[in-house]
Parts: structure tokens; C-alpha cells; sequence
């Protein structure tokens, strides 16, 4: 790559600098760093090498590549040049650059064991002698765009979690248009859902398109990046004064549509033996009409002090796939799973506790 490329407002020579500039401020004072650009070691003209020098004479070296592009399946397939480069010029560590490295990206770059820095204050530099550890961070969404690009980039309404919803549950290998007619959703919505799935890295395609694995718990992850519980629902809060216990013993007879999700429902599809990793304090209902179904319980709206949150659904896939336990309906895993990610209190625990007992019987939910 150029080093006079231009990319989201930035030249790859800026990004150098910045990563130069976030290192420099980062070693102690009696160190010293050089950066050499545009190197050229066998066959790899590298966009920038630089030497860390300690004061009790250790040194290391670190490879620096730029990509205009940091979506998680074009880095994956660029591990291996990245790897070979970092052969080539005999370094110590590889850092992948780019305007902003997403999430999912870092989660992938670190599990190769190679660095990233990014234009929003991304950084990670590991390096075992001499000892330094950077480690900063930036933006999580990314600040940039690009008005030429139309393709999907978030999994915000109803199409995006119809599709979600189906792929965290549906039997593989399936089709764009049978997941769309699974998911209730035109074939067009399931095929840009898809398209950005793939491009991040979250499902796999095999012969004919077919999608024939999906990544089911780091898709909950990134589904809840667009999805919150509170943030894409109108929620009403409420008291039961005489406790959640009562709450739930009103469900049993009420007649008014409701589905039980969060922590109440996570208890459900915990083994007999296995006990939460945090207590009951919140009940979260999914209804159409809250205060109908609140007054028919004998719960009392309140702006503070709240135990019970009435949720409408923003969309009836949140609801879909729910069953019923001793009487009451809870909600589908998947969907107790996003709830408990975007939920109140100690709720990311627990959705970390389900999640692993839903990858005993299914390796497609292993972190």
C-alpha cells in the first residue's frame, strides 16, 4: 500500500505517525524509538518497522501493516502475509493498522497474537522483551463513513433481529431464501443480514452459498451492539410491593399475553444443580399492554424503586420460540441471552452462565 493512500479522512502516513506518537508517549522516558517507512525485507515492501530500545541494551522490533479496510473476515485472511512479514523482517510483534478496528476484529487480531492501533485510540502492543504492554481504547462503533458504501451495517430492527433470532436457533445448512422464509423476512433483508454476517466473520458459507456454520455466541455479542433490551423497547417500570415471588404467582393466572425474559427466565434453563450466579432482584415481562397486564397482577408504575420492568417488543421476534414452565411462558434462550447482555444489574453474568450451558449441547455457543 502507498503510503500516500487516503483513506476516511486520514493518509496511511498519519496513522504512522499517530501510532508512533501513542508509543512513544507510552515507554519510559529513558527509552528511545525509531520507526523506518516503507522497508523493503525479501519480498514484503512493509509500511513502517519500528525499534523499541531499552536502556540495559534490549531491543525489539515491530512490524506495522495498514489496511484501509478492518472487517473482521478480510483480517482474518490477511493472518498469514501479516505472520510471514513479520518473518520476513525477523520482528518481535506485528501491528495491523487501520482507521478503526471494530470489536470483533481486536477479538480475532488477539487470538492470532498480532497487535492493532486504530484512528479513534484502539491499541494493543505486546511485547516480551524488553517487557512492554500498550493497551488503550477508542471507539467502538466506527465514526467513519463511506457514503458510496450501500451494503448493511447494522443489525438495528426488526429484518436484522428476525434473521438473528433464526440463525442462533435453525438447524444447518440453510439457504439465504429458506432463512428468509424461516425468519419471516423478504429474501433481499436476508441476504444484506447475511452479507454482513459473513463479512464479519460471525457464519461460514459452503458450496452454493449455503450457510453452513454459524458463530452463535459471538452473533449474540454483535446482535447486542444494535439491540438493547431498554434501548430498541418502550419499557415501563413497576413495583410489586409484596415481591417478585407474588409477581410470578400473578402471571400463573393472568390472562393477559405476556412472556417472562431476563434473570426469571434464565433460572429455567439452568440445571436442577446448578444455582445463578446472582440473585433475583428485577422481573422483566415482555407485553403489548403493560399497564393493562401490570393492573391485572397488582403492580404499581413507579420512576423509582422499580422490581418489575414492562417491556413492549419492539418486533413479535422477541417473543417467538417462547414455552411454558410451571405455568408461566419464558422466553426463548437466545432471546434471554441478548436480554441479560443489555439488562440491569449483574444480568451480563448470567447470560455468560446460560451461554455456557447452551454450549454443553450445542459447540456453536462456545466463546
Amino acid at each position: 500500500m502507498s503510503r500516500n493512500n487516503t483513506f476516511s479522512g486520514t493518509t496511511e502516513h498519519e496513522l504512522i505517525e499517530e501510532l508512533e506518537q501513542a508509543i512513544d508517549q507510552a515507554l519510559p522516558a529513558a527509552w528511545s524509538l525509531t520507526v523506518e517507512h516503507q522497508p523493503k525485507h525479501g519480498k514484503y515492501r512493509l509500511d513502517a518497522v519500528f525499534r523499541v530500545d531499552a536502556p540495559d541494551g534490549s531491543h525489539a522490533t515491530v512490524v506495522a501493516e495498514v489496511k484501509a479496510s478492518a472487517e473482521p473476515r478480510a483480517v482474518q485472511a490477511s493472518f498469514q502475509q501479516m505472520q510471514n512479514m513479520r518473518v520476513a523482517a525477523s520482528a518481535d510483534a506485528i501491528v495491523f493498522v487501520a482507521p478503526f478496528v471494530s470489536p470483533l476484529a481486536r477479538e480475532r487480531l488477539g487470538e492470532a497474537g498480532i497487535g492493532w492501533f486504530d484512528g479513534t485510540g484502539n491499541m494493543r502492543l505486546a511485547l516480551e522483551w524488553p517487557s512492554v504492554l500498550i493497551q488503550r481504547s477508542g471507539a467502538d462503533r466506527n465514526p467513519f463513513s463511506n457514503p458510496a458504501d450501500r451494503r448493511l451495517k447494522s443489525l438495528r430492527g426488526p429484518g436484522a433481529a428476525r434473521v438473528v433470532r433464526s440463525l442462533l436457533e435453525i438447524e444447518l445448512p440453510v439457504g439465504v431464501r429458506d432463512l428468509a422464509m424461516r425468519a419471516e423476512v423478504g429474501a433481499a433483508t436476508s441476504a444484506r443480514v447475511v452479507d454482513l454476517l459473513d463479512r464479519e466473520g460471525l457464519i461460514e458459507r459452503g458450496a452454493g452459498k449455503m450457510i453452513s456454520e454459524v458463530r452463535r455466541r459471538p452473533l449474540v455479542h454483535r446482535w447486542t451492539d444494535d439491540y438493547g433490551l431498554t434501548r430498541s423497547n418502550e419499557v415501563e417500570q413497576a413495583v410489586d410491593p409484596r415481591g417478585l415471588a407474588h409477581a410470578l404467582d400473578g402471571l400463573r393466572s393472568s390472562e393477559d399475553q405476556y412472556v417472562v425474559t431476563g434473570s426469571a427466565a434464565a433460572r429455567t434453563y439452568l440445571p436442577a444443580d446448578v444455582l445463578p450466579v446472582a440473585p433475583l432482584t428485577t422481573l422483566v415481562l415482555y407485553a403489548d399492554q403493560p399497564r393493562k397486564l401490570a393492573r391485572s397482577i397488582g403492580l404499581r408504575t413507579t420512576s423509582r424503586g422499580a422490581n418489575v420492568l414492562l417491556v413492549r417488543p419492539f418486533d413479535d421476534v422477541l417473543v417467538k420460540g417462547s414455552r411454558i414452565e410451571g405455568g408461566i411462558r419464558y422466553a426463548a434462550a437466545s432471546q434471554v441471552v441478548a436480554d441479560l447482555l443489555t439488562g440491569p444489574g449483574r444480568s451480563t453474568e448470567e447470560a455468560e452462565q446460560l451461554m455456557n450451558l447452551l454450549a454443553e449441547k450445542d459447540p456453536r455457543w462456545t466463546a
